[in-house]
């Protein structure tokens, strides 16, 4: 029953995100809720997928290019944390190298989409719109069906042999999961902010360092800051924008009250 649901919430999160048009269902944060609320502990789905999301938030797909997997990091982990009786640190750890081994069986599954290539073709050729909607929905169906079954079996399978394999485990190693599992959240933050942060913003981000730090100001209220600084540079730019624009198409531009008061 539990491999059942497990698997069922990787079905509904992975698969569902992608029938949809990538509706970000299979964020971390959503999938420990699902998770954790089918095997009836939500708060332990929701800490963990918390604690997922911060490390996984940076992990972006571009391309062909995958860094990582969390829909089967983080139900897996949600899972053994439940029924295997893992703390959240353990859970979190091994988070990881599930999701890097997931990520390296993509190359399977996306093998298997070229069985259908032909009905594709033929539907298309035919102009067979229900023909292609019937087509995408079983190659859907498939692919993702088999992508759960995988971790039914895991579940199924592993839950007795994790939670021997922890019970085993002495007390440093324990800590040494600990440590790591705090570390993996800055990592995941790092990554994020590698990939946005620039010479233009990264004043800001001391700033808000500052606040934060130094200020003790609460983190939404440091957000607050954010967007209206954030706007008011918008609005600027904007008007610098269509300055330039009006100088270069040479349209005069409209004048203040103030200074048409002084031009009378």
């Amino acid at each position: 029953m539990i491999a059942c649901m497990a698997t069922l919430a990787y079905f509904i999160c992975y698969g569902g995100n992608w029938l949809f048009g990538q509706c970000m269902i299979e964020r971390p944060i959503v999938v420990g809720t699902i998770t954790g609320l089918f095997l009836g502990d939500l708060t332990t789905g929701i800490i963990i997928g918390g604690a997922l999301e911060a490390i996984y938030m940076g992990a972006v797909n571009i391309g062909g290019a995958t860094s990582a997997e969390p829909v089967s990091a983080t139900v897996m982990s949600v899972t053994f944390a439940i029924t295997a009786g893992l703390s959240m640190e353990e859970a979190i750890t091994l988070a990881v190298p599930v999701g890097l081994i997931f990520n390296s069986l993509s190359m399977v599954w996306i093998m298997l989409t070229n069985i259908f290539q032909p009905a594709y073709q033929k539907v298309c050729d035919n102009g067979d719109g229900k023909g292609l909607t019937r087509v995408i929905l079983t190659s859907w169906f498939t692919i993702y069906f088999t992508r759960a079954i995988i971790i039914f079996c895991c579940v199924y399978l592993g839950s007795e042999a994790v939670q021997a394999f922890m019970s085993q485990l002495p007390d440093s190693v324990i800590h040494g999961l600990a440590v790591a599992a705090g570390m993996l959240g800055a990592v995941g933050m790092a990554v994020l902010m590698k990939m946005l942060v620039s010479t233009e913003n990264i004043g800001w981000l001391f700033v808000g360092f500052v606040l934060a730090k130094y200020l003790s100001l609460p983190a939404i209220v440091i957000a607050i800051i954010a967007v209206v600084i954030a706007i008011t540079i918008g609005l600027t730019d904007k008007k610098i924008h269509d300055l330039k624009q009006m100088m270069t198409e040479g349209t005069p531009m409209a004048l203040t009250e103030e200074e048409e008061f002084f031009n009378e």
